[in-house]
């Protein structure tokens, strides 16, 4: 059986990881537990939604989790786009690691150590590739509000193999003018990878 991945619509689309959360800062493993923004987090939340305001989204699709919620009901108080929550954009389920420091040897893209209750890459990446593609579908320009392994997971499929965000940098995502061209990612803040 070979395991495949569907194909991206051609759509453009923004994306922004959420502001920090304390967990974030203490180098901590969250993946699928609900952290809520700390204060750094909502100033950098208040930070992007200046940047973003100037953009041309139509609507913003945001993980269900507090620390993505938040991030976008501020970006949507200031930008006046309603919100869609939508469960497949959540983060990664790291197991029994889910609340323990960081470890070095963790890694998202290999599965050989992954810790006991853990989401697999190839999941996790399919959940988070089929989501983004319904999202692409409703004909409205996104901006996605989710997490640092969904980012990962995303421009890895994109052929990126080491690209990932800090919290609360807003990018936008430009669909390859030809099937053999990638697609071209731009931090709002000027970088183009």
């Amino acid at each position: 059986m070979i395991n495949s991945l569907r194909t991206l619509p051609l759509n453009p689309f923004y994306f922004i990881r959420h502001g920090e959360t304390e967990w974030n800062r203490r180098n901590i493993v969250m993946g699928s537990q609900d952290i809520p923004l700390n204060e750094l987090g909502l100033q950098q939340v208040h930070e992007a939604s200046r940047v973003l305001e100037n953009e041309s989204f139509d609507i913003i699709v945001s993980s269900t989790k507090l620390r993505a919620q938040k991030t976008a009901e501020v970006i949507a108080q200031r930008t006046n786009k309603p919100i869609i929550l939508e469960e497949g954009l959540t983060e990664i389920v790291w197991g029994e690691a889910e609340g323990t420091p960081f470890d070095p040897m963790l890694s998202l893209l290999d599965d050989t150590c992954k810790p006991k209750g853990a989401e697999t890459f190839f999941a996790f990446q399919k959940r988070v590739v089929d989501t983004i593609s319904s999202i692409l579908l409703r004909k409205k320009l996104p901006l996605i509000v989710s997490h640092g392994g969904v980012f990962k997971a995303l421009t890895h499929h994109m052929g990126y193999k080491d690209l990932g965000s800090s919290n609360c940098v807003p990018f936008f995502f430009k669909p390859p003018g030809a099937p053999t061209h990638p697609w071209i990612v731009c931090s709002l803040k000027g970088e183009e990878f």
